[in-house]
């Protein structure tokens, strides 16, 4: 008689967990920024504007990377955006504040940035082109995945802006991949989330390159992955979006 796996029963195990997350808050030199709040937010009317886009009245995930939600998050894709931003200084710090992130959702936690035309982010959906940039992504640190390091430090994680990028408008991408279903294609759990930002000082520089959607597919080696492989595997691990765009500080 075959027994499974432990890794089989653990990953089967973790993977009826709901990871359900979603950004209430983003602080910025010690202030406290109401993101969307999915538990209150989308019931009250008027509807608040706020700096975290709105999505639809669910904290779950994009499971099709290919899909519009990829971008910003479930429904977004058809959502207006508010016309509101937090104004960051460029080399500061955007500290973004999840509701909750369970151990063993396995996975990096990638940030990307692109640039608003200069009518400003109101109108800009970010879904064409290819306006997208990495700025920062933290994978498998010392036997421990970015998402655990999340969900063991209250929930909360620093995103570095460039110094040296152009001022203006922008969108921050920032995302969780969870990858604790991803040894079979589909199974990875995309969290998107999307911050409106207007970035002050800063240099010349105007990164460009990526596409959401266009640049994952559910075949990249760092969404189809088995994170239940062992330390090795894991410390080998290359995440979907290619590297950091090269020349930020």
């Amino acid at each position: 008689m075959l027994f499974p796996s432990l890794a089989f029963l653990v990953a089967t195990a973790v993977s009826q967990v709901a990871a359900h997350g979603y950004v209430p808050i983003i602080r910025i030199n010690g202030q406290s920024i109401p993101g969307w709040d999915v538990s209150k937010d989308p019931y009250t009317t008027p509807q608040p504007l706020r700096v975290v886009r709105a999505t639809k009245n669910d904290s779950g995930y994009v499971a099709d990377p290919s899909s519009a939600d990829i971008t910003c998050s479930i429904g977004n894709s058809k959502l207006p955006p508010g016309p509101i931003s937090a104004t960051v200084a460029a080399g500061g710090t955007v500290q973004v504040q999840w509701n909750t992130w369970p151990v063993g959702h396995y996975g990096p936690i990638l940030n990307y940035m692109a640039k608003c035309p200069s009518s400003g982010c109101s109108s800009f959906k970010g879904d064409s082109g290819s306006p997208w940039f990495k700025i920062q992504q933290d994978v498998y640190v010392n036997g421990v995945w970015a998402s655990d390091t999340l969900a063991k430090s209250g929930f909360a994680y620093n995103v570095k802006i460039p110094s040296n990028i152009a001022p203006g408008n922008y969108l921050l991408r920032h995302e969780n991949l969870a990858l604790h279903g991803a040894s079979n294609i589909g199974g990875a759990q995309f969290y998107p989330v999307c911050i409106q930002l207007t970035v002050t000082g800063g240099g010349s520089l105007n990164p460009s390159g990526l596409s959401f959607p266009g640049t994952y597919k559910a075949t990249d080696p760092g969404i189809h992955f088995n994170p239940y492989q062992g330390d090795a595997a894991n410390k080998a691990y290359v995440p979907p979006g290619g590297p950091v765009y090269p020349g930020l500080t």
